[in-house]
């Protein structure tokens, strides 16, 4: 093995290590940890620029420049502003052709996971050597808070595809005492298929019903007045808090979580048969009606042996079944909570990370906002191909169901 072989063999162990510290292997949302510190760098050039003009009145913004700064996390590709005299550089930028090691990546991901509380924003950007005064660091924290504040208040389309909801739990730092929280997360898929999250609401203590309204009722007031499917777990009392919100609405529960609570109220050899029957009868229903008629039937089969959980699937069957009213190319993406819960698994890695609990509210949902923006240039920038195939579809289903109603009334 030559020099240059045991240079890459090395570089990659170290890339892999560094990136087991916040992502499993197998984590299928690994590239999001260097797009979050993308995000985050190109944030923060931003606002160093912002504390520079403020100080330089002879000079201007002028554009940006791509570059790759290589890191143990792998190469990040960021957008460097720039200024018409030339005399601006980042500082949170390594110097030039210094070789960025794990301490430098470790210190931007310090400010991910701790950076949001006064002083570990301070501590942590004066150990990266920045030429700004205290109150000049504390203007750019106050430009980060402003971004998730404008995200939260921000104006949301009138009509949407589909809402999946999901609360995230977990424990936060209130004052000096560490508390249990739910972060409820809202994830939206527009008419034309594209994905975004249109809102996330942190409130401590456990999940609820009141909170869950409380959530609803600001998106109403952002403006979403009609939705075509809302999709959750099946937490208690959050199907009357949809129906309260959204009357003309489907409700889809997770398909998912139903097979979890079959395999946890089932022997396994019946909870094996009976997932792997409710498989095929989603598969090879041809409609809502028929699938609803089947999954009847296999409840029936299982009353006697497990007569209280059976009782209760099977008294919410349109629910567990409602994406069977969609055309077959939509059903994938709207019979689970996934997409949303895939959101919140990086979270998680980062809370693990930070010693298992967020320094917070606002460390919980910066990350969470920074997440949306990577999301938002890269998975979800075009959109999901297979909704925009059905737009039509969505939208005639969308007139029968809003505008038949409107015309009625």
């Amino acid at each position: 093995m030559n020099k240059n072989e045991i240079y890459e063999t090395a570089k990659n162990m170290a890339v892999e290590q560094v990136l087991n510290m916040y992502c499993s292997k197998d984590d299928p949302n690994r590239p999001a940890l260097k797009q979050l510190l993308e995000n985050l760098l190109d944030c923060f050039m931003l606002s160093e620029r912002a504390v520079y003009l403020a100080k330089n009145d002879n000079d201007k913004g002028n554009g940006f420049y791509d570059r790759k700064l290589a890191t143990p996390v792998g190469s990040l590709e960021i957008s460097v502003p720039r200024t018409r005299t030339g005399n601006f550089r980042p500082s949170i930028l390594p110097d030039r052709y210094k070789r960025v090691d794990s301490s430098y990546t470790d210190l931007l991901m310090s400010l991910v996971v701790n950076g949001y509380s006064e002083s570990s924003l301070v501590q942590t950007l004066k150990a990266l050597n920045l030429p700004y005064s205290e109150n000049e660091i504390l203007k750019i924290k106050e430009d980060l808070k402003n971004e998730l504040q404008l995200f939260k208040q921000r104006e949301l389309p009138t009509s949407t595809f589909a809402l999946i909801i999901d609360g995230y739990h977990c424990e936060v730092k209130d004052n000096s005492k560490v508390k249990q929280a739910t972060c409820y997360v809202v994830l939206g898929i527009d008419l034309e298929g594209k994905k975004d999250i249109f809102g996330i609401y942190t409130f401590f203590g456990k999940e609820n019903k009141a909170d869950w309204m409380k959530v609803f009722d600001d998106l109403i007031t952002r403006g979403l007045k009609e939705v075509l499917i809302v999709i959750s777990d099946d937490f208690p009392g959050i199907i009357d808090a949809v129906k309260l919100a959204y009357p003309l609405a489907d409700h889809q529960l997770c398909f998912v979580h139903l097979q979890r609570n079959v395999r946890k109220h089932m022997t396994k050899e019946d909870a094996s048969a009976f997932n792997k029957s409710l498989d095929r009868l989603r598969i090879s229903s041809s409609d809502f009606d028929e699938a609803v008629l089947k999954f009847k039937e296999l409840c029936n089969g299982y009353l006697s042996k497990y007569p209280r959980f059976i009782k209760a699937i099977s008294e919410k069957a349109e629910f567990y079944l409602a994406h069977m009213k969609y055309p077959e190319e939509l059903r994938k993406h709207i019979y689970t909570t996934n997409a949303v819960e895939s959101v919140n698994s990086m979270i998680e890695k980062i809370r693990v990370n930070s010693g298992g609990y967020f320094q917070s509210v606002e460390v919980l949902e910066i990350n969470i906002y920074l997440q949306r923006e990577n999301l938002r240039r890269t998975k979800w920038k075009n959109g999901v191909p297979s909704i925009r195939k059905c737009i039509n579809n969505i939208t005639q289903l969308y007139n029968l169901r809003y505008k038949l109603e409107t015309q009625n009334s």
